[in-house]
């Protein structure tokens, strides 16, 4: 078991200033680099060589390492175009770099599932073979809109089983498939299981993609806490707060060791 940070805790900082604070100020060992937004994703790509090789070196420094979520705009690996090559390009330089742990995406969107499934599985193979070996792929659940491809966890199952190799995975994302299932939570979250890389730990009441902390909202988290208990699984706390990351973090830790060890 192993808990992570998402540097969307701190979307509002750049990203730089954020991994700083994360590292020297909280302490985590493992974050998960947002690739999204004004100041993570668009500053992070267009960073120069010397600027990521800095950041690489200071997170050795202090013994941590990186998930890379790759951007979710403009890159479409259900229906793969030019920018999605370009922006893949600029996140596999990042991802060597950094030397990941593992890159993480949407699959994205295509008028037809069955085309976008496949096409994202192709385009998988592709990132597979070009990755560092070390380097493992996982694919995240999304909340359900017109289109998209990968709202269901059937969706992602389906891919992993056409790439048929080990070193992809399923992230699953507590609150989209809480969004998207409703009642059928449990349910979803078990189809997962087989291929499971880890968790993006997150509640909401159902309706929108709040990021709160374990408690905030209605996701029913403790049985799928203690079907997954013991299992060698990655915990990425995805709120909007670093203070309900932790707190998340302390509710995930009392389900699984007991009380009186976080206390200790």
């Amino acid at each position: 078991m192993r808990y992570s940070i998402s540097t969307y805790t701190l979307f509002a900082l750049p990203i730089e200033p954020a991994i700083e604070a994360l590292i020297l100020k909280g302490g985590w060992k493992s974050i998960e680099i947002m690739g999204e937004g004004k100041y993570h994703g668009r500053l992070l790509l267009n960073m120069e060589r010397s600027e990521i090789e800095n950041m690489a070196r200071h997170a050795k420094e202090n013994g941590v390492s990186f998930g890379f979520h790759l951007p979710i705009e403009g890159f479409n690996p259900a229906s793969p175009d030019e920018e999605t090559e370009q922006i893949w390009k600029k996140c596999l330089l990042i991802a060597e770099i950094l030397e990941v742990e593992y890159v993480l995406f949407h699959l994205g969107s295509n008028p037809s599932i069955v085309a976008g499934l496949k096409s994202a599985a192709d385009f998988s193979k592709k990132m597979l073979q070009e990755l560092p070996e070390k380097t493992r792929l996982v694919i995240e659940n999304v909340p359900d809109a017109e289109n998209a491809v990968g709202a269901s966890i059937d969706d992602l199952v389906s891919v992993i089983e056409m790439i048929n190799d080990p070193r992809a995975g399923i992230m699953l994302d507590t609150g989209h498939c809480y969004m998207n299932e409703g009642e059928q939570f449990l349910d979803e979250c078990q189809k997962a299981f087989p291929h499971l890389y880890g968790l993006h730990i997150n509640d909401n009441h159902g309706e929108m993609d709040e990021h709160l902390q374990i408690g905030e909202g209605t996701i029913p988290f403790q049985p799928v806490l203690s079907a997954l208990n013991g299992k060698p699984l990655k915990y990425v706390f995805e709120t909007n707060t670093v203070e309900r990351a932790e707190h998340s973090m302390n509710q995930v830790k009392m389900n699984q060791w007991g009380l009186q060890d976080v206390k200790n």
